[in-house]
C-alpha cells in the first residue's frame, strides 16, 4: 500500500500537458508555423541585399561599358546619382594594378559573383552603407566598383517594410485560421485514438474477447494497440488458466476431502479407529495441496524468469534425487540405476530441478516397470537428462495430455496428476523442454540449455 500511494503522490505531481501528445503536436506545428514567417522575413532582408547588388551591377556596367586594363581609367566618373564611386582594379592573376584616389584603400577582390549559379543557394548580407561588386573586363582582368548607395538602401527598405506590413495584415488572419485548422486535424486525427482508449477502458473480467480495432488507427499507433492486443490475448489466456485451474483444483480436492471426512466419521464412532488410514489420508492430502501450490507458483513465473540469473550443476542434481529415491525403489525390488557425465552445468534453480527429478523418477516408480535407468548427458550445447524403464510406455495419442493437470495414466493409481505437469512448467521456466522420447514409449527425455561454471 506504501508504494502504491506513492505512486499515485507522483502521478499527482506530474504535470499532465508536459505529456500531452495533442499539446506536443500543437506545439510542433506553432514552431513549424513561426519558422516559416520567419524564413519570409529573412528572405525579405536578403531581397534587399540582392537588390542592393543587382542595381550596383547594372550602374557598374553602364559606366565602364569598353574599359579595359590598358584604359585610361581616370576617365571613369567618381560619382552616379549623387552618390561617389569607386574603383580598384586587378589583374588577371589578381594583382592590384590601381584604385581611384576618393579610397583609403583597394578593395578587397570578389570574383564568386561572376560565376554562374552560385548565388541561388547562399546569401552573403551586405553590411555597412558601402557595396561593390565585381566587373570583368574582355582581356580577363577584373574591376572592383564601390558605391555608396545610402538612398537606395532607404528606399528599398520603406517599400519592404511597407510589403512586410501588408503581408502581416494577410498572414495574422491566416495564422488564426491555421491555429484553428490545427485544431481540427488534431481532433480527428486523435479521434481514433480515443475511441481505443475508451474501448480498452472499458474491457473487464467478463469481456476479455474484445480487442481494440486496429483499422481506423493512424499507422504510428497501430504497434501499441497491435501490442496492448496481444497483452490482453496473454492476459485472457492467463485468466483463463486460473479459473481452470481453480475449478480442478477444487474438483480433485472434493474426493480426498469426502474420504477424509468418512474417516473421521469412523473414527468417531469407531472403538479403535484405524489410525494408519488416517494418517495416509492426510499424507495424500499434503502432498496434492503442495503440489497445487508449487504448480500455481510456477504457473505465475512462466515468462518473467530470466534466464542466466541462477546456474544448476545438473550432474549432483541427479545423482541426489537418484540417491533420495534409491530406498523406495529397493522396498518395491526395483533397481535404479544411474550414469551421468560429470559438470554439467545449465540454467535454473537446484532445488526446482531437484523436483523434478523426484517427480520423474516416482512417475517411473509408480507407474513404470522393471529396471530404471537415469542418463546425463551434454549434447548439442544442451544437457540432456533420460529416464528410461521396460514398462509399456504413454502411447503415442496419449503422450500431451499427460502433461496436463490432473492427468493420469491410470484412474486409481498414487500419483495425484500433478507431477509431470509441474516437471513441464519448471523446465520450460528454466529455458528447457520435456517429452516422451520419439520411438521409445517408456523414455521421458529432458533437455535444458548447457552453461559454464559461474
Amino acid at each position: 500500500m506504501p508504494a502504491i500511494a506513492d505512486a499515485n503522490l507522483t502521478g499527482e505531481r506530474t504535470n499532465p500537458t508536459r505529456r500531452s501528445l495533442r499539446l506536443r503536436i500543437l506545439v510542433a506545428l506553432l514552431l513549424v508555423f513561426a519558422l516559416g514567417f520567419g524564413n519570409l522575413a529573412i528572405h525579405l532582408y536578403g531581397t534587399r541585399d540582392e537588390l542592393r547588388r543587382t542595381m550596383l551591377e547594372l550602374q557598374a556596367h553602364a559606366v565602364t561599358e569598353g574599359i579595359r586594363d590598358e584604359s585610361d581609367m581616370s576617365r571613369l566618373p567618381l560619382s552616379y546619382a549623387g552618390e561617389p564611386l569607386g574603383y580598384t582594379l586587378y589583374s588577371a592573376q589578381g594583382e592590384v594594378l590601381w584604385f581611384s584616389e576618393n579610397l583609403d584603400r583597394p578593395s578587397r577582390l570578389r570574383t564568386a559573383m561572376l560565376e554562374q549559379g552560385s548565388r541561388w543557394w547562399r546569401w552573403s548580407p551586405v553590411g555597412g552603407r558601402v557595396i561593390n561588386v565585381p566587373v570583368r573586363l574582355p582581356d580577363g582582368a577584373t574591376l572592383m566598383v564601390t558605391r555608396n548607395d545610402a538612398k537606395e538602401r532607404e528606399t528599398i527598405d520603406r517599400l519592404l517594410l511597407e510589403r512586410l506590413r501588408q503581408s502581416s495584415l494577410i498572414m495574422l488572419p491566416l495564422g488564426l485560421l491555421s491555429v484553428l485548422l490545427i485544431l481540427w486535424l488534431l481532433n480527428w486525427t486523435l479521434r481514433p485514438v480515443r475511441r481505443a482508449a475508451d474501448l480498452a477502458a472499458s474491457i473487464g473480467p467478463g469481456e476479455l474477447n474484445r480487442r481494440i480495432p486496429l483499422t481506423d488507427l493512424p499507422v504510428e499507433i497501430r504497434p501499441l494497440a497491435d501490442a496492448a492486443n496481444r497483452a490482453l490475448d496473454r492476459l485472457a489466456e492467463a485468466f483463463a488458466g486460473e479459473r481452470r485451474f481453480v475449478a480442478d483444483a477444487a474438483h480433485e480436492l472434493r474426493t480426498p476431502l469426502t474420504v477424509l471426512d468418512l474417516r473421521m466419521q469412523e473414527a468417531r464412532e469407531s472403538e479403535r479407529p484405524d489410525w494408519l488410514a488416517l494418517e495416509r489420508e492426510m499424507r495424500q492430502m499434503r502432498r496434492l495441496v503442495g503440489q497445487l501450490l508449487e504448480l500455481a507458483r510456477q504457473e505465475g513465473m512462466a515468462g518473467t524468469q530470466q534466464r542466466g540469473e541462477q546456474t544448476s550443476r545438473v550432474s549432483r542434481v541427479i545423482r541426489e534425487s537418484v540417491a533420495s529415491m534409491l530406498p523406495l525403489f529397493e522396498a518395491r525390488d526395483r533397481e535404479l540405476s544411474v550414469d551421468v557425465e560429470d559438470g554439467l552445468v545449465c540454467w535454473g534453480n537446484h532445488d526446482e530441478l531437484r523436483e523434478v527429478m523426484l517427480n520423474v523418477l516416482e512417475n517411473a516408480l509408480l507407474h513404470g516397470a522393471g529396471r530404471v535407468r537415469v542418463q546425463g548427458r551434454k549434447f548439442a550445447g544442451n544437457v540432456v537428462i533420460e529416464v528410461c524403464d521396460q514398462g509399456e510406455g504413454v502411447a503415442q495419442d496419449q503422450r500431451e495430455a499427460m502433461f496436463q493437470r490432473f492427468s493420469k495414466g491410470r484412474q486409481g493409481s498414487e500419483g495425484t496428476g500433478l507431477g509431470l505437469a509441474i516437471v513441464r512448467r519448471i523446465v520450460e521456466n528454466a529455458g528447457g523442454r520435456v517429452g516422451f522420447a520419439d520411438g521409445q514409449a517408456s523414455m521421458l527425455s529432458i533437455v535444458l540449455p548447457l552453461t559454464q561454471v559461474c
